[in-house]
């Protein structure tokens, strides 16, 4: 038989050869789905993961099946419509698969997301509707407190983000052999939660511990050393655990802080409130007692008062809110500046009977609202309040949580006004520009009621406790808080519903320099059942809330029987006990002029301790985490501070084995076994077959040198030695391109392991 029968002849013309690593491109479609669906899961701080998860598993899998059928059918297609590439392998045309991606994803879109305005074509309204909502979903979303509601106007950019990412990760992972070239698109993918999330709650660390795991994975599929898929297998817990400690560690390992919030730099799509002042409508609500407001359902004893507006800006004749409103998905962040030393969770349920005008009442500032489904809801950030947009209906019901602050009693004493002029200001002069003559008449009053006190807390306990025992309720009289009805009311009146005795409250603590605002809203009501109370007209009430440094808002209540028994009316009968008798002992002392001090002389922090260290159950993953580091650099240093003794060592007889040691250590790497006992010829002759070439050529001569050198007694120069480094770094370079880098590495952890490492 002739030698060349043996040969495989070459594949005939136009023949498509087979692709013997198509088994594992079709695998990597796996780690190609988690990647798109980590980086699709990112969008979890944007949207609620109950309405973002069906857009996902959408997004995620219907592209890279999509991608996978056409590779089958595309690649029984004749050779000749296929293009071969530089290195002679058949690549499939691309135009088909990017053509019927787009026309899948407007289908898709269409029949999911926006089929309530489809009329069947992908090019329908259905589809116009998408394309401008997906222009205009950004702005969108970073003009909305999160979490954003999960609408298809804005649920259409995580769908075409993700989609888009899963679809080019997977015509990349079946037409490319690069190992880590699929993940760029999820990674490109996943800065798109991060920008837009990085206000919203929770943390996308998990989701960049998947997206890290599966990008280990699809390394580990498409490596080109060829690793069994039983071996992958066996491999999965080696990727799944850094990953879960990334995912864990990420949040509290140093200099690691949260994105840049691009909604500082984006003008926020607010609304003026365009509604009656709820202030205006306490003498009606009052008129009209036994009208039935709304019924609430709460989770626990009774509830504190509900605010249902808070106005912060007065011109002199009425209050109105200077702040906008602000369209959420249902969280209302936490008022910034405010520290309170205790809250109370509480959660109430909220069915309306008759509330004009387009505010929701709830317990003090809330967390987080639930509304109907396609209830358009607003918040205004400031101060907490909500708003629907519009007329609340009758039978309207929703679900708010508050987590009720409960401040400590000693801290305000010492605590300052915060500095907010916006809150101070009062208008001095009239429309004719002369200088209003109630306004140092307030002045007077305050200063007078105040006098000897020392403290801003002081000075609104005084105030408020001096209205109450002054003045008297009255559910009948005269309406108004302007600077006349205000002045007529602290000068002749002596009778006023809880709007003048909250108005006259905030005039009089600003002309001390006290921020102030006034709140409108109820009383707790009537208990009707377990949990369950009725709030009548009768119940409506307003009261001031002062501003104090690193505190927050505090409420005051200077109408008389708002105070609890025997209390003081600068609290309300739901505050603590605690805090009652400190009020009192506040309004019968001065206390003194400075804070007190801890017994080594320093100030006690408002914020509790500052020198509180990580949580104890972090130190273990931790400590694990700095020990499997410091590990691996050992094993990286190691390898490098051996060659370099070796080579630099000045007896030339000592660098001549320390070359041929480290060729030894070279060839084990590609199958000379590491038993130590062989002859300086027989791994000349091993390297010599496996290494070729020039490297392989000059190793019979330095294993005869190093014979010579270790048992004849011979001395070699420096020249010698200098030679046998040379050959040292020949074989070096040609084992080092033929074993993967990955093999290489996983060796030197062996290596560096106790017991493992070789002698020099």
């Amino acid at each position: 038989m002739s030698t060349t029968a043996a040969v495989a002849s070459p594949p005939e013309q136009g023949a498509v050869p087979p692709e013997p690593d198509r088994a594992r491109r079709l695998w990597s479609l796996l780690p190609v789905a988690a990647m798109s669906g980590a980086a699709g899961y990112g969008f979890a701080r944007v949207f609620p993961p109950s309405e973002l998860l069906p857009v996902l598993a959408v997004a995620v899998f219907a592209p890279v099946v999509l991608s996978a059928v056409l590779s089958g059918l595309l690649g029984r297609r004749p050779a000749r419509e296929n293009v071969r590439n530089r290195e002679g392998r058949a690549t499939l045309p691309l135009w088909p698969s990017v053509l019927l991606t787009a026309v899948a994803w407007a289908v898709v879109v269409s029949a999911t997301l926006f089929h309530e305005v489809s009329d069947g074509l992908p090019g329908g309204p259905a589809l116009r509707a998408a394309w401008s909502a997906l222009l205009d979903a950004p702005y969108a979303l970073l003009s909305t407190i999160l979490p954003a509601p999960g609408e298809p106007e804005l649920l259409v950019l995580p769908h075409a983000v993700v989609w888009t990412a899963a679809a080019v990760s997977a015509e990349l992972a079946l037409r490319t052999r690069a190992p880590l070239l699929p993940a760029l698109p999820p990674v490109l993918a996943f800065g798109f939660p991060l920008v837009l999330g990085a206000d919203g709650p929770g943390s996308s660390y998990p989701a960049a511990g998947v997206l890290a795991g599966a990008t280990a994975l699809l390394l580990l599929v498409r490596s080109r050393a060829r690793i069994p898929l039983r071996a992958i297998a066996l491999g999965l817990p080696v990727v799944a655990t850094p990953a879960l400690v990334a995912a864990l560690l990420g949040p509290h390992l140093p200099g690691l802080g949260a994105p840049h919030d691009f909604r500082e730099t984006v003008t926020a799509t607010t609304v003026r409130p365009q509604s009656t002042s709820p202030l205006d409508q306490v003498a009606a609500w009052m008129r009209n007692g036994d009208e039935e407001v709304f019924t609430v359902r709460t989770s626990g004893a009774a509830p504190g008062n509900y605010r249902l507006a808070v106005l912060d800006r007065y011109d002199g004749t009425t209050w109105t809110s200077s702040a906008g409103l602000t369209r959420t998905g249902g969280r209302v962040p936490a008022e910034q500046g405010a520290d309170p030393d205790r809250t109370k969770t509480l959660e109430q349920r909220f069915t309306v009977q008759s509330l004009p005008g387009i505010w929701l009442p709830a317990a003090d500032r809330p967390s987080s609202v639930s509304t109907p489904e396609g209830t358009s809801l607003s918040v205004a950030a400031d101060s907490g309040v909500l708003s629907t947009g519009k007329t609340v209906p009758p039978g309207f019901t929703y679900t708010a949580t508050s987590h009720l602050p409960r401040y400590d009693a000693e801290r305000l004493r010492y605590a300052a006004a915060d500095d907010d002029p916006a809150r101070v200001d009062l208008p001095g002069v009239d429309a004719a520009g002369q200088p209003v003559p109630s306004l140092q008449s307030f002045t007077k009053i305050a200063e007078r009621v105040t006098g000897g006190s020392t403290r801003p807390y002081q000075q609104a306990v005084r105030l408020a406790d001096w209205l109450r025992t002054t003045y008297r309720f009255d559910p009948g009289a005269l309406p108004g808080h302007t600077y006349r009805s205000l002045e007529f009311f602290l000068a002749d009146g002596g009778r006023g519903t809880s709007e003048q005795f909250a108005a006259a409250f905030a005039v009089l603590a600003r002309t001390l320099g006290l921020p102030t605002r006034v709140a409108v809203g109820f009383r707790p009501g009537t208990r009707t059942g377990a949990g369950t109370w009725q709030v009548r007209g009768r119940d409506v009430l307003a009261w001031p809330e002062v501003e104090f440094a690193g505190v927050g808002w505090v409420p005051f209540h200077p109408t008389p029987g708002e105070a609890a028994q025997g209390g003081s009316g600068a609290v309300s009968a739901q505050e603590p006990e605690e805090r009652q008798n400190a009020d009192r002992e506040t309004t019968e002392t001065a206390p003194p002029s400075t804070s007190p001090r801890t017994p080594d002389g320093a100030t006690p922090s408002a914020g509790g301790a500052s020198g509180s260290g990580p949580p104890v159950w972090l130190a273990a993953p931790l400590a694990l985490l700095l020990l499997a580091t410091a590990y691996v650099l050992y094993a990286l240093w190691l390898p490098y501070s051996r060659r370099s003794r070796r080579r630099g060592d000045p007896d030339a007889r000592r660098r001549v084995l320390g070359a041929w040691q480290q060729i030894i250590e070279r060839l084990t790497e590609i199958g000379l076994p590491a038993t130590g006992a062989h002859t300086a010829q027989e791994v000349a002759d091993f390297g010599a077959e496996r290494v070729g070439g020039s490297a392989g050529r000059r190793l019979p001569a330095l294993a005869t040198l190093v014979n010579e050198v270790e048992y004849a007694g011979r001395r070699p120069d420096a020249a010698a030695a200098d030679a046998a480094w040379a050959g040292c770094d020949a074989v070096e370079e040609t084992v080092r391109q033929r074993v993967p880098r990955r093999t290489r590495l996983l060796r030197l952890l062996r290596a560096a392991a106790p017991g493992r490492g070789r002698r020099a």
